[in-house]
Formats: C-alpha cells, structure tokens, sequence
C-alpha cells in the first residue's frame, strides 16, 4: 500500500517545463528568503542592542540618585494631611507599603524582561 501510494504520488508530482527557469526561479526566491532573514538579524540585534543601552542608562541613573539620597539626605514635606489618618495609624499600614513596593519592583523588573523576549 505504501509502495502504491508513493508511486502514485511521484507520478503525480508538478513537473517543472524547463528546468533551467526552474532553478533561476529558485534561486532568486532563496535569495529573496536570505535577504529577508539578513534584514530581521540586523533589526534583532539593534533591537538588543538598545536594549541593552537603555538597561545600562537605567542602570547608571538609579545608582547617580541612589547616590545622590545618601550623600545629600532631604527632608520630605510630611505629607500626613493627604493620607487618611486611621489608615496610616493601622499597624498594616506598613504591610500594605512593603506589598506596594515589592509589586513595584516585581513589574519593574518583569515587564523589560517580557519585552525582551518579545523582541
């Protein structure tokens, strides 16, 4: 059966008319597939290259203000007027920052890395 099935299907194939345009025409779309895989190789790797620009100015900035806070120290203005009172004084008050914060990093962190990928 499987003797009969490829035999049929050899004789069935599309036989080209002249092989010689056949192989022009191969070539040249080979050609056209290279072209296009050298073209998305060079715009990946200038993608990851302003990737990688723009982590290592993230990067450099954080630590210049990081810097900058702990050599030069500021007073914040209190800001209590603006918060609810009864909240600020719930002892979860400061669970509820941390989770804030740990949820800020986590994105900070996540969301470059998954734009990464996508790229």
């Amino acid at each position: 059966m499987e003797d009969e099935i490829r035999i049929l299907l050899h004789e069935e194939a599309p036989q080209p008319s002249d092989p010689a345009t056949f192989r022009l025409e191969l070539n040249s779309r080979l050609a056209a597939v290279e072209q296009i895989k050298t073209y998305r190789d060079s715009e990946y790797l200038r993608t990851r290259r302003l990737l990688r620009i723009v982590f290592a100015a993230g990067i450099l900035v954080g630590a210049v203000v990081a810097l900058l806070v702990i050599l030069h120290p500021f007073d914040l203005p209190d800001i209590s007027s603006i918060t609810w009172s009864d909240v600020s004084n719930s002892p979860y008050f400061s669970y509820i920052l941390t989770a804030a914060g740990i949820l800020t990093a986590a994105v900070a962190i996540v969301l470059p890395l998954t734009l990464a990928r996508r790229l």
